[in-house]
């Protein structure tokens, strides 16, 4: 038998309804008790965005503003539905769940937006360790390219071949996600009094972290100096 509708699709529908669209899949999680995930696939699936914005267009209103809205003072047409028009052009072309992270990125602040992809590059710095491991001088690799008449083919990688490229790919990943810290440092310094605690506590850890990572206790903007000091200056 199919899984019977919950009764708090049809209200958490209603409550996006009655604000507009302007509220977040949590506050209605928390009105109704349910999970935020659950709200955002309703959201997705039932493609809210699309069907508020289809009824105001559909629908006859006496001309100027409601009270509290923007047309009221002129402006033009309410964020909310502005946003409902962009998601409805998407949901038509994008998968459910994509569309749905397309809606929660809107309420994302810039500055978290680029802490995640810090969070993402330190990840994967962290997990090529493990990957391009190099056990030691005997830690060779051979891979099968190809099977003639007159035998097979293969590609082969001593240990040094290996370790060579992990270094190379590692300074360039380490590179970026130094790039990123100055960036994220650059920013939240330009905002400084609108920047909440956690905000501003995340780039020192993470500054401390690269530091052990790279085993340089310098800040992370003097790490170009030392890059040049192994690689070689640019400069005649």
């Amino acid at each position: 038998m199919p899984r019977e509708r919950s009764p708090n699709r049809d209200r958490a529908y209603e409550i996006y309804k009655q604000h507009g669209g302007n509220i977040t899949n949590r506050e209605i999680a928390d009105l109704l008790n349910e999970d935020e995930k659950v709200i955002a696939v309703w959201k997705s699936r039932d493609k809210w965005n699309v069907v508020q914005h289809s009824n105001d267009c559909c629908t006859t209103k006496a001309k100027g503003g409601q009270p509290g809205n923007q047309n009221a003072s002129g402006h033009g047409a309410p964020v909310a539905n502005k946003n409902a028009e962009k998601h409805g052009f998407f949901s038509r072309y994008l998968p459910e769940e994509t569309v749905s992270l397309i809606q929660e990125i809107d309420r994302k602040a810039p500055l978290d937006i680029l802490w995640e992809n810090i969070q993402l590059a330190y990840a994967a710095i962290i997990r090529a360790q493990q990957i391009a491991y190099v056990r030691d001088r005997e830690d060779k690799t051979e891979e099968k390219t190809g099977s003639f008449d007159n035998g097979d083919m293969y590609m082969i990688q001593q240990a040094w071949d290996k370790q060579n490229n992990f270094l190379k790919a590692q300074a360039r990943a380490q590179g970026e996600l130094r790039s990123l810290i100055k960036q994220y440092d650059e920013m939240l310094h330009n905002n400084w009094e609108q920047a909440s605690e956690e905000q501003k506590a995340r780039i020192a850890h993470l500054k401390a972290q690269t530091d052990k990572l790279t085993g340089n206790n310098q800040e992370i903007e003097d790490l170009d100096d030392v890059e040049d000091d192994i690689y070689g200056s640019n400069e005649a």
